[in-house]
């Protein structure tokens, strides 16, 4: 396994990333958590992975990072690893760049992904609800995909059962409709 050479000046940057704070931005402790992952890797001279924004929760009250430095932090890292490694194998990073193979997969936008994480869902009790875990895991399930560009979860045979008696859940009709405009979402060329 090769080693990356990173310099203390990588990761004195991403331990003292500037990132603003604002009402609805990512999870604080998220970004903490994701940070303090790269760094231990960084030092380790290890190589870095991607960090997918939608590996990051937002918050829509209490105040967060904003989401639009929050992934410039995130990309610089990407293209840093980028021209590490295009160095590693002997050539010039944009020459790299420029003769690197498409990457395999399916091209969910961010706006798709946006738009999945941002969906809300009005409660309701009764049989006339699905159980709200329930649909917030399928949910998961569909970024997760979107993130690692892979064809959607199938949506036709998804099943959510009414809530625990007592409880209440997502609105059936509410989620259903949300559900087919799901299945009419096309990944990016």
């Amino acid at each position: 396994m090769t080693q990356t050479p990173w310099t203390p000046q990588h990761i004195d940057w991403v331990e003292h990333a500037d990132l603003p704070r604002q009402r609805g931005g990512y999870l604080m402790d998220d970004v903490d958590r994701q940070l303090r992952r790269l760094t231990a890797l960084m030092r380790a001279e290890k190589s870095v992975p991607q960090v997918p924004s939608t590996a990051l929760r937002r918050t829509h009250l209490r105040e967060g990072y904003a989401p639009a430095a929050v992934e410039a932090v995130f990309d610089r890292i990407a293209s840093w690893q980028q021209e590490l490694d295009a160095v590693q194998r002997g050539g010039e990073p944009e020459a790299a760049a420029r003769t690197r193979p498409p990457e395999q997969g399916l091209k969910w936008t961010r706006q798709q992904q946006e738009w999945v994480r941002e969906s809300t869902f009005t409660r309701r009790s009764g049989s006339r609800a699905y159980a709200m875990d329930e649909v917030d895991d399928f949910l998961d399930k569909v970024l997760l995909a979107m993130a690692k560009g892979e064809p959607l979860p199938d949506i036709e045979s998804v099943q959510f059962y009414p809530p625990r008696f007592g409880t209440s859940g997502y609105d059936a009709m509410v989620v259903d409709e949300f559900l087919d405009q799901l299945a009419t979402l096309r990944p990016a060329l």
